[in-house]
C-alpha cells in the first residue's frame, strides 16, 4: 500500500546509508589487516547510543523520530553482555502511525533474578485487516487501498496500550522459570479518512453479518498472565554465534473488559545458531508456535504475537518485519499457527572506527508459515454461501506459506544493530515484497 513518494524517499536513505557503510568498510579495511580488528576491546560504564530514528517498513512506510539504547558494562567484564539495558523510541510515520515505546532488561538488578518490562502506546491509522484463515479469505488487489478507486476494504483503524512485566530466574545450569503479566487495551475502528470510501470495508461487512460480534468489535482490555520454561545456551545474546534459546510457556487472557473472551495458548519458540566459520558465518533458525487451548480469542488479538520480551514497539501480525518477511502483514489471523525462519549470517567486513567496534553482516533467508487452527472457520464458509456477492471465503488450501529474501545488518559493539530486510512470498495472495528496517536482529 506504500506510495511512490514513500517508496522514494525510503530508497534515497537507503542508499546514502549503504553509500556510507560501504566506504566506511572500505576505508577501515584498506587501513587494517582483518586479524587487527577480530577482537574487540570490552567496553565499560555506561555506552549509549542516541540517533534519529529513520527507517521504512512495507506496513507503516518512512519512520521519523527519535530513539536511544543505553547499555551498562560495569567493568567489563561480562562484555558483550550487557548488567543493564535500557532504551525508548518514538516516531510517526508517513502511513499516518505513530509510536512510543520504552523498553528496560536487566539481568543483575536483583541477584539471581532478570527483569525486563515494557510501556507502549501505538495508534495506527492504516492497519491490515485481511480476513480469517489465511488464504481462506480471498485477496484481491483492486480492494486494497487506493485513492484513484477510492478504496480501503483490508484497512482499519487501532489504537494499542500495553504494558508487560516479566522475571526470569535460574533452576539448574542453563534452564531457567519465566512468568509475567501483559496488560493491553486495543480499540478498534473503520479506516475513515475522506479520500477513501468510508464505510466500505471488510471489518464492517464482518461486523454486520456476525463473523465479528458486536461486543468486541471496538476492542477491548485485557489482562495476561504467563508461566514457563526458558533454556539458553548463547554464547552472545545480541547476536550469537553457537548455543539454543527455548521457550516453552503457557497464557492465560481474562478478558476485563466483559468476562467473556477469556482463552489460554500453548507458546512455543527454539532457536538455534551453528558457527561453521567462527566469527565470519553462522547459520540459525527458529521455530515458533502460537496455537489456542481454550476459550475464546476475541478477532482483535488473534494477530498479536505472544513474547516473553518484546523488543519492538509492536510484535504483531503473522507476516513481515516481526514474522514472516515476505508475507503481508496480518494476512494470517488464525487460532493457532506455526513458522520458521532460516537464515545463513554472513560477516565480509569488521573493523574499528572513532573507538568502536562495528560488523557488516548480509543474511539470506527464508520463511515459513502455517495454521494449525482455524477461527471461525465453519461460520466463515457458511455466511459465503448466504452472501454470494461477497469476497468472503475461497476454497483453497495452502498448507505452508514460504517467502525468500536477503538482509543486511550493521552492528556497533555486538549489542547495537540496525537491520534492513527485503523478502518475498511465492504465492500472490498471500506473498509480497516486503522492505522493513529494525534496531536488532528478527530472532
Amino acid at each position: 500500500m506504500s506510495g511512490i513518494i514513500a517508496n522514494f524517499a525510503a530508497m534515497k536513505r537507503q542508499v546514502v546509508v549503504i553509500a556510507i557503510l560501504l566506504a566506511l568498510c572500505t576505508t577501515a579495511t584498506a587501513q587494517e589487516e582483518p586479524e587487527e580488528v577480530e577482537e574487540q576491546k570490552p567496553k565499560t560504564g555506561w555506552v549509549f547510543t542516541p540517533l534519529p530514528n529513520l527507517g521504512y517498513s512495507t506496513d507503516t512506510g518512512v519512520t521519523l523520530g527519535v530513539f536511544s539504547d543505553f547499555f551498562y558494562y560495569g567493568d567489563g567484564s561480562s562484555y558483550p553482555n550487557f548488567l543493564h539495558h535500557v532504551g525508548f523510541a518514538g516516531a510517526y510515520t508517513t502511513k499516518g502511525s505513530w509510536y512510543f515505546h520504552a523498553y528496560g532488561d536487566s539481568p543483575t538488578l536483583i541477584p539471581g533474578v532478570r527483569l525486563n518490562g515494557t510501556l507502549t502506546y501505538r495508534h495506527a491509522m492504516v492497519h491490515n485487516f485481511y480476513g480469517f484463515n489465511g488464504i481462506a479469505s480471498p485477496y484481491l488487489p483492486e480492494l486494497d487501498a487506493n485513492v484513484n478507486s477510492r478504496t480501503a476494504w483490508y484497512t482499519l483503524q487501532r489504537r494499542f496500550f500495553r504494558a508487560t512485566g516479566t522475571a526470569m530466574g535460574n533452576i539448574s545450569g542453563q534452564l531457567d522459570w519465566m512468568g509475567g503479566l501483559v496488560a493491553r487495551h486495543v480499540m478498534m475502528e473503520d479506516f475513515s479518512l475522506e479520500r477513501y470510501n468510508s464505510g466500505n470495508s471488510l471489518l464492517l461487512t464482518y461486523r454486520d453479518i456476525g463473523l465479528i460480534r458486536a461486543d468486541e468489535f471496538k476492542g477491548g482490555t485485557s489482562l495476561e498472565f504467563k508461566g514457563g520454561l526458558v533454556f539458553d545456551s548463547r554464547d552472545v545474546e545480541a547476536s550469537p554465534g553457537k548455543g539454543f534459546f527455548a521457550e516453552l510457556y503457557l497464557t492465560a487472557n481474562t478478558d476485563l473488559s466483559r468476562w467473556k473472551y477469556n482463552y489460554g495458548q500453548l507458546v512455543a519458540h527454539f532457536r538455534h545458531y551453528v558457527t561453521i566459520f567462527p566469527g565470519r558465518w553462522v547459520f540459525a533458525y527458529h521455530l515458533g508456535l502460537q496455537h489456542q487451548l481454550w476459550g475464546e480469542i476475541p478477532y482483535y488479538a488473534l494477530n498479536e504475537i505472544a513474547n516473553s520480551f518484546y523488543p519492538y514497539e509492536e510484535m504483531d501480525g503473522l507476516g513481515s518485519r516481526t514474522t514472516v518477511r515476505g508475507i503481508r502483514n496480518n494476512r494470517v489471523a488464525a487460532a493457532g499457527y506455526a513458522w520458521a525462519n532460516i537464515e545463513f549470517r554472513v560477516t565480509p567486513f569488521k573493523f574499528n572506527l572513532f573507538k568502536q567496534h562495528f560488523d557488516l553482516v548480509l543474511n539470506p533467508f527464508m520463511d515459513v508459515c502455517g495454521i494449525t487452527r482455524s477461527y471461525r472457520l465453519e461460520e466463515q464458509k457458511s455466511l459465503a454461501i448466504a452472501y454470494p456477492d461477497l469476497p468472503l471465503y475461497q476454497d483453497r488450501k495452502l498448507p505452508v506459506m514460504i517467502a525468500f529474501g536477503i538482509g543486511g545488518k550493521i552492528q556497533m559493539n555486538t549489542n547495537f544493530v540496525m537491520s534492513f530486510d527485503v523478502g518475498r512470498g511465492l504465492d500472490p495472495q498471500v506473498g509480497t515484497w516486503t522492505v522493513s528496517t529494525a534496531s536488532t536482529y528478527l530472532f
